[in-house]
């Protein structure tokens, strides 16, 4: 009795070994979660994909998904619609309304420019961007320069972040982000950001159309090639996602198409809160009221200036909802800007020949979105999309549950593999 129940239960293990090592064998090793990476061209206007040469731009716009164009919020410029395209906000909702702008409630202004501001929460905390909802859920990020990643909102930052460098060319910043996937897996980060601003730069110095210009946007297409190559070399190219956009487009501009503040107002009643394509101004304690300024400016304005009290923005701009918003708005017909007198003399002299800022739906600020990888449809185009639909997009790839946004799943919908 004891001899059959031993070698029954002897068969038992031995069936029990046979089926572990089966499972062993049929279920694969858990594969590490694939990385996504978004990289901005700052300035890349959504037509230098055929305009220009661009090889590795093209490839992946080819082999993946590419939008004919991705509309920037109001106002076209690079700090809003950064925050936007991190946020899934517009502008009148993340706060960073312009890039240079007053806060009323803190009695100071907002320059793009300034170490300081880029750090200070204070600024940021209208907005929850991906990278600080992928921490909050777990997932390390790392961004290689973009607005609002240096400073610590809501309480979190990105688990690695620099301190903006211009001098830094787009190459270096390459090296830089794939260093931090060389870090060991437990440190290295699912989630990247890089930007890049040269074809911005050239840009606004050369005009869109200038040989300068067409020089940029191959330099930002050789940058892309080196973090292809890069990715290969770690084996991490056929599993990596990678989302490819800009903030605006571009178009020319000229110091003979100018509109001085100075001949539109008494600028002693006014703090002049932003200029160039699109402009604000805040009537001075004890001076005018809003209406009364803006009805004296729509008296002596030209036809290539459109002036709104701030509750009369055009509906589509999406412009009214926030005190950072000047109570006059001012935004100028394409190619025309908005300046001072002070110092024009000498500023004309070297007047950009390239600006951005107009209307989002100017065909010239039309801005750049491509993706490639595992989770994105292959060889598919789609029309014209809003940027704030971005920050949906990038949850779902991720895997997060997204913070209340402006916008909805129409691009995840349309571009994720099925």
């Amino acid at each position: 009795m004891k001899c059959a129940f031993m070698q029954r239960f002897g068969s038992f293990v031995h069936l029990l070994l046979i089926l572990l090592a089966v499972s062993s064998c049929t279920t694969p090793p858990a594969r590490p979660l694939a990385p996504l990476i978004l990289v901005s061209i700052d300035g890349f206007r959504w037509d230098y994909l055929q305009k220009y040469d661009a090889p590795t731009l093209k490839a992946l716009a080819a082999g993946g998904v590419h939008a004919q164009r991705l509309t920037p919020s109001f106002p076209s410029k690079t700090f809003p619609n950064h925050f936007t395209l991190a946020t899934g906000l517009r502008p009148e909702h993340h706060g960073i309304v312009s890039n240079y702008f007053f806060d009323p409630a803190f009695n100071a202004s907002f320059n793009k420019n300034s170490p300081a501001d880029n750090a200070d929460p204070r600024w940021w905390q209208q907005g929850e961007p991906i990278w600080i909802t992928a921490e909050k859920q777990g997932v390390r990020s790392a961004c290689y320069f973009w607005p609002g990643s240096e400073a610590e909102i809501h309480g979190t930052r990105p688990s690695f972040h620099l301190t903006y460098d211009g001098k830094q060319t787009s190459n270096q910043r390459v090296d830089g982000l794939l260093a931090w996937f060389d870090l060991p897996a437990a440190q290295r980060p699912r989630f990247g950001v890089l930007y890049l601003e040269v074809v911005d730069v050239v840009g606004h110095r050369a005009g869109p159309d200038s040989p300068e210009t067409a020089a940029a946007v191959k330099e930002a297409d050789d940058a892309m090639a080196r973090l292809l190559a890069g990715l290969s070399s770690r084996g991490l190219r056929d599993q990596t996602n990678l989302v490819i956009v800009s903030d605006h487009g571009m178009s020319e501009q000229s110091a003979d198409r100018v509109i001085f503040v100075e001949d539109l107002m008494n600028v002693s009643q006014v703090q002049v809160e932003s200029t160039g394509p699109n402009g604000g101004v805040r009537p001075r304690p004890g001076t005018v009221t809003p209406a009364e300024l803006a009805a004296s400016i729509r008296a002596k304005a030209p036809p290539a200036l459109k002036v709104y009290l701030r509750e009369e923005v055009p509906a589509q701009f999406h412009y009214r909802d926030n005190p950072r918003i000047p109570p006059v708005v001012l935004v100028a017909d394409d190619h025309w800007n908005i300046e001072s007198r002070l110092g024009w003399t000498k500023f004309a002299n070297s007047y950009n020949r390239g600006n951005h800022g107009w209307d989002p739906a100017t065909p010239n600020m039309g801005a750049l979105f491509l993706a490639s990888g595992p989770a994105f449809r292959r060889g598919h185009e789609l029309a014209d999309v809003d940027n704030i639909h971005l920050y949906n997009l990038l949850c779902r790839v991720l895997g997060l549950q997204p913070a209340p946004n402006d916008g909805d799943d129409r691009l995840a919908r349309e571009v994720l593999a099925r």
